[in-house]
């Protein structure tokens, strides 16, 4: 077997079709489609095995997240490659081609990656070209440069070696995931637009803290070997990012309080995330989501560079 693409879902029996025909319109025969199901109520199994009989469904008993569902076919792969993929996304025609032709070149690099669309709810699609930082492992710290659930291909020996995805991290998995690998490994992203990302609704609030907090605490002494002004940098990107999130579902006090934790980290790093305080009061006194509206667009675009 020479691929396995990893597919984990939950209650997306309205939308995986893309995402299994994506896979089909790829010019590589020798592979297997694993669907790690998220303990589904919509009838997502029956959905995939409908579309495509050939695949394997694994389903879990209780909704664990998206790191237990791919955990849980992972370890069933048979391929010399794992190709990641959501359910809700999409691969271009080619793409797995030409990443298996850069990895056969380059037998050093672990992970390559491809640019990607990102398909906004309104129609439009913005591109986000694959670019190569001097050095992966900082970028990862605190910015996630590439779509690490839809758009890589890994050398599974390399998955072996690093472990398996992290399952308290409800959010920021993949990211995580995606710096353990650059911190042992080169990785490459390809330049060109191979994967489309669907736009989705924020993650819950409280999961995303959550996640940060791990994710920050775990990596820390990796983010030092950096220095300590780089440490509060990232940080204060991180605090940032989930403050985002709590002010796009209405929690501005919440979100306040977070972003002001991020300002205190670096002061300097993002100064325009200062307008964002005005606007929070006006919305709870007036009862409007102008701030919301603000950073459901701010959210469409790449994440500031901090070095």
């Amino acid at each position: 077997m020479l691929i396995s693409v990893v597919i984990p879902t939950y209650n997306r029996a309205h939308c995986i079709r893309r995402a299994l025909e994506s896979v089909r319109a790829q010019r590589v025969g020798d592979l297997e489609v694993i669907v790690g199901d998220d303990a589904s109520t919509d009838g997502t199994p029956e959905k995939v095995l409908e579309l495509m009989p050939e695949a394997k469904v694994i389903r879990l008993h209780a909704n664990r997240g998206a790191a237990a569902a791919r955990n849980a076919v992972l370890g069933l792969a048979q391929g010399e490659f794992v190709a990641c993929l959501d359910s809700d996304d999409e691969w271009l025609p080619g793409k797995l081609e030409k990443q298996l032709a850069f990895l056969r070149v380059h037998p050093e690099v672990a992970l390559v990656g491809t640019g990607h669309f990102l398909a906004c709810k309104d129609g439009s699609r913005i591109a986000f070209p694959g670019k190569n930082p001097s050095d992966w492992r900082r970028e990862l710290h605190s910015a996630a440069s590439f779509h690490g659930a839809s758009s890589p291909l890994v050398r599974k020996s390399v998955l072996e070696d690093v472990g398996l995805q992290d399952e308290r991290l409800r959010v920021l998995e993949d990211w995580d995931w995606m710096l353990r690998i650059a911190e042992r490994f080169p990785i490459h992203v390809l330049p060109g637009l191979l994967t489309v990302i669907h736009e989705n609704n924020p993650s819950d609030p409280d999961r995303t803290v959550e996640s940060m907090g791990i994710f920050l605490e775990k990596h820390r002494e990796e983010f030092l070997r950096y220095g300590r002004r780089h440490v509060r940098r990232v940080f204060s990107q991180h605090q940032e990012n989930a403050a985002r999130t709590l002010f796009r579902h209405g929690r501005t006090r919440e979100g306040s309080r977070l972003l002001w934790r991020s300002v205190v980290s670096a002061p300097f790093r993002n100064p325009a995330c200062l307008a964002a305080f005005p606007v929070a009061f006006w919305d709870s006194l007036a009862g409007t989501s102008l701030l919301s509206s603000v950073l459901a667009g701010r959210n469409r675009q790449p994440l500031r560079d901090v070095s």
